[in-house]
């Protein structure tokens, strides 16, 4: 099945509409249910968002959080992100610490203090 026939799909029984035949789903259908229309309505936005292409930093955090990731996974690190991760690395931040703090995956965090020079590949600080 292609994403354009599975999204006409989840977008029907979002609106209350069987797929298959076109009728209202009843009452007592789960699809009913307002949590779980506005839970089709959200995939339906996200899968609409990464179709096209570039996404805002705003978009890309969204979709970060809904797949269940830290919600700067992927993005760039400012200059101003990295000087609060090396202020708060110098102060004794441990990784896990450093990595709820920026919404980073503890590799993230890892890796630009590698990039910094304030730890080596095992992980000791420098």
């Amino acid at each position: 099945m292609d994403i354009i026939t599975a999204l006409n799909n989840v977008e029907a029984l979002a609106n209350g509409v069987d797929p298959i035949t076109g009728e209202a789903l009843p009452e007592c259908s789960p699809y009913n249910d307002p949590d779980v229309i506005r839970s089709l309505f959200t995939i339906m936005k996200l899968v609409k968002l990464s179709k096209k292409g570039k996404m805002s930093i705003e978009q890309k955090k969204e979709l970060n959080i809904a797949k269940g990731l830290p919600k700067n996974a992927g993005l760039a690190w400012n200059n101003d992100e990295r000087s609060e991760l090396i202020a708060a690395f110098n102060n004794g931040a441990l990784i896990n610490e450093l990595s709820d703090m920026h919404g980073r995956t503890k590799g993230a965090i890892t890796s630009e203090l590698k990039k910094q020079g304030l730890i080596d590949d095992v992980g000791n600080s420098i």
